[in-house]
């Protein structure tokens, strides 16, 4: 993990990158997925205004990194601007647990495979340990956010209502079922108070990810577009889905 040059910073800073529990969740559930998880939970409380939690099954975090980890343009992904043209992960600009930080009360408890157990890390707002302890865990990353928008008023007010925060749900699972069909592969489940909102048990391919986001009768009239390296290929689906 690296801190990214200014003249990189300059280029590719995005200002505020959490402005809602739905950004937050989003920046989270990809982190994990540029980790290399197959399993992914995002677990609510409160609509996600008591507690955001976002745990992965991926390479977790390496104790000598972890002082890094929510540091403003520190990242694994970039060293320089030029790196840009082969990215390929979600993130790489190494701002979303930063400004995660900025917003609310953030702990980190993560096990690389090589470590017997886990390190819990109790970040302060600018995203720097306060704590670290030994945990117990699994290989992987757990990442809470607690009190979202608490230092804020003004945005925590925004969600006074039932209606709104009922609405941010719906963003909340929206941009899972986006994600779902960018990762068909991996597990991903969203919880709120305790109830599954949405789940996908992973393991399949593009098209099974769209039945499960979709639905059957819409996949059915879905036009599938095919791409690799020597050829393109138009189709549309007009079997029926079992």
């Amino acid at each position: 993990m690296n801190a990214l040059p200014p003249s990189t910073i300059q280029r590719i800073s995005s200002g505020q990158v959490i402005t809602s529990v739905a950004s937050a969740v989003k920046e989270l559930v990809e982190n994990s997925l540029d980790a290399g998880a197959s399993s992914v939970t995002a677990r609510l409380e409160n609509y996600g205004l008591d507690l955001i939690e976002v745990r992965d099954n991926g390479c977790g975090i390496s104790p000598s990194e972890a002082c890094h980890v929510a540091l403003a343009h520190y990242t694994s992904k970039l060293r320089s601007h030029e790196d840009l043209l082969r990215v390929q992960s979600y993130g790489f600009r190494g701002e979303a647990l930063s400004s995660l930080c900025c917003v609310s009360e953030v702990k980190v408890t993560s096990r690389t495979v090589s470590n017997g157990v886990a390190s819990q890390y109790t970040l302060d707002r600018q995203g720097h340990i306060v704590t670290n302890k030994p945990s117990a865990g699994d290989v992987g990353t757990t990442i809470c956010a607690a009190n979202i928008f608490a230092n804020l008023p003004v945005r925590r007010q925004v969600f006074k209502t039932a209606r709104r925060c009922k609405e941010e749900l719906r963003d909340v699972e929206d941009r899972m079922l986006a994600l779902a069909l960018a990762a068909p592969s991996v597990r991903l489940q969203l919880i709120h108070n305790k109830q599954t909102v949405w789940q996908r048990p992973g393991g399949g391919d593009l098209s099974a990810a769209a039945v499960s986001v979709f639905g059957s009768s819409v996949y059915s009239h879905l036009k599938i577009h095919y791409h690799d390296s020597s050829f393109t290929q138009d189709e549309t689906n007009r079997e029926s889905v079992k």
